[in-house]
């Protein structure tokens, strides 16, 4: 590093062997811990903090544990922090630690079970190997350590990020997640089928969770405006979810208390009273930064409660506000529609000039969301064939807030606890000619209530 003084000779150290504390007179500090059994060293790890001129320390841990990962594979776990020194001091994210850098440029990624750990994109193929792998990733089978980022298509080859983006977002989440990207739009309709409709389509990019599944989706709208955006949301947005998922690995005062432990019963019948006050006090000192660390993340957490600051406008939030959509960007959609419809009125009502500009800017601001087109070509796609039509609409109103009652002479669809608004749908089995599909396909849009949404 290139301000680092902490390996000059002028520092000051300790060195043990098994513990190594060396320390300069500007303040840095860089610990070093290895833990020994019989079998040899089970793990090794450093913790080195950096102080700045602006009351602050950089902290970064890095731990090696042997075996942790399945197959036998040695795991490593990185942390790094920004830490206050002094009071007041502005505390900014760190950057992700040149080593994993390092350690994935030089192969050394492992497997996490379909993917090795890489920071390149993984482009999926059109084929059974393909599909197999995006339903894995969409049900959250496909890996187990860490979150997935799925970039679904607009068209072939096509999606809302340039291929130069994906891969950026690729090196950015190099070790923190994978990224896999769908390769065209017909694609997604095959998905679609394997998944009941869980699958992020249309450009949208899903979020998917090792044991869950994909939990969050972004796409373009009032908050998010182009790729670059798109890209630096998914990127904050999956760093903070990696960072609250389990960790497999040790940190550093797993690792201190693991190896103080050893310590301990190795040596109790040879350390002199004064070893043992020391051996003891560094055990205080060690859960002292355990509970300083807790104390940070309990800090750092948001509210529980829904503030109104700029932050808590999100989609996340209106949706848990609101309900839930029937399809992702309802509320968005339904919104800027509010608004068009207002300015269309609003001399005679007299609103005022401010609520106008306002309004004007979500109406050119806020475009419809790709599954609002998604949807109209579902409905228009399952009435095309008489003798499938009762299935086909049947199979899509679930996936958008409907749950089957009755299967007599007609099928009923009641919309689901939650989608307030939606009246229930009556599906003829056999519609009786070509205009009655085309009038059932207008009458279920207008029970959607989506006919005017994408003027």
């Amino acid at each position: 590093m290139q301000h680092q003084t902490v390996l000059s000779s002028k520092s000051e150290a300790e060195l043990d062997g098994a513990n190594v504390h060396i320390r300069s007179n500007t303040g840095e500090e860089l610990r070093m811990r290895e833990l020994r059994t019989d079998d040899g060293w089970t793990a090794i790890g450093i913790r080195h903090d950096l102080p700045d001129d602006l009351g602050r320390v950089w902290r970064t841990e890095c731990v090696l544990k042997r075996g942790a990962a399945e197959g036998g594979q040695d795991l490593v776990r990185l942390r790094t922090q920004c830490i206050a020194a002094t009071p007041g001091a502005r505390l900014d994210t760190p950057r992700k630690p040149y080593l994993i850098k390092s350690l994935l440029k030089n192969g050394w990624g492992g497997r996490d079970q379909q993917f090795n750990v890489t920071d390149q994109p993984v482009w999926i193929e059109n084929n059974d190997a393909g599909l197999a792998l995006a339903k894995s990733v969409t049900l959250g089978e496909a890996a187990k350590w860490l979150p997935s980022v799925y970039v679904s298509a607009t068209g072939v080859s096509s999606w809302l990020l340039s291929q130069r983006e994906i891969e950026k977002l690729a090196y950015d989440l190099g070790g923190v997640a994978h990224v896999v990207v769908e390769p065209d739009r017909a694609f997604s309709f095959l998905l679609r089928d394997k998944t009941e409709g869980r699958n992020a389509y249309g450009g949208t990019v899903g979020l998917s969770v090792p044991g869950q599944g994909i939990v969050r989706r972004y796409y373009l709208g009032w908050q998010i405006e182009d790729g670059k955006e798109l890209a630096a949301a998914i990127v904050a947005a999956t760093s903070n979810l990696r960072s609250q998922m389990p960790a497999f690995g040790w940190d550093w005062t797993e690792l201190q208390e693991q190896a103080l432990r050893v310590q301990r019963e190795r040596e109790k019948d040879s350390l002199t009273e004064a070893e043992w006050n020391q051996l003891h006090q560094e055990q205080v000192d060690n859960l002292q930064d355990k509970i300083r660390e807790l104390e940070q993340q309990l800090s750092a957490s948001p509210a529980a409660s829904v503030g109104t600051d700029e932050a808590d406008f999100s989609t996340d939030n209106l949706v848990k506000r609101v309900g839930p959509e029937i399809y992702p960007g309802e509320i968005s959609d339904r919104l800027r529609f509010a608004a068009r419809t207002t300015l269309s009125v609003a001399e005679q009502i007299g609103l005022d000039a401010r609520s106008k500009v306002i309004l004007q800017r979500i109406v050119e601001r806020l475009p419809a969301s790709p599954a609002l087109a998604e949807l109209s070509k579902d409905l228009e796609r399952a009435t095309k064939d008489r003798k499938r039509v009762a299935s086909e609409l049947t199979s899509l109103l679930v996936r958008h807030g409907y749950t089957e009652k009755s299967d007599n002479k007609h099928i009923r669809l009641e919309a689901n606890k939650g989608f307030d608004g939606l009246d229930a749908i009556t599906l003829p089995k056999t519609p009786s000619e070509n205009r009655g599909l085309k009038n059932l396909r207008k009458q279920i849009e207008r029970t959607l209530g989506i006919t005017k949404l994408d003027d």
